[in-house]
């Protein structure tokens, strides 16, 4: 009875180290190759050219959907939301919307880390 109850005590004990890198792991976001899409798809988007502008918008929510995949923060899961967006009226031939949409998920991508919020009490 005491080697399983060990055996449990262990294996829990390497369960809660693995949560507990996997918790560290979104402070570390690196936006750059998603950035560089995203900004070429504005800057394609300035000039007026509406097909070339849907397709770089759908490259650019390509890469944050690959990103998503191993990212799974709420500021990428945010940031997806606003390049789908910028994808949809891109397509649907709404210049000035899509550019303002994929500006803000711009935005939140240079923004950084922010300060770790610790609730409690009131």
């Amino acid at each position: 009875m005491k080697l399983k109850h060990a055996f449990a005590v262990l294996l829990l004990s390497v369960f809660s180290i693995g949560g507990a890198q996997a918790a560290g792991s979104p402070m570390n976001e690196d936006y750059t190759e998603l950035a560089a899409a995203t900004q070429k798809a504005v800057n394609t988007g300035k000039t007026g050219t509406v097909e070339a502008f849907a397709a770089d918008a759908e490259a650019a929510f390509k890469i944050s959907k690959e990103k998503l995949t191993t990212l799974t923060s709420p500021s990428m899961q945010r940031i997806t939301g606003k390049i789908k967006t910028g994808m949809n009226e891109a397509k649907a031939g709404k210049v000035p919307e899509a550019t303002t949409a994929l500006e803000e998920a711009l935005g939140m991508m240079k923004e950084g880390p922010k300060a770790q919020k610790f609730g409690g009490g009131s």
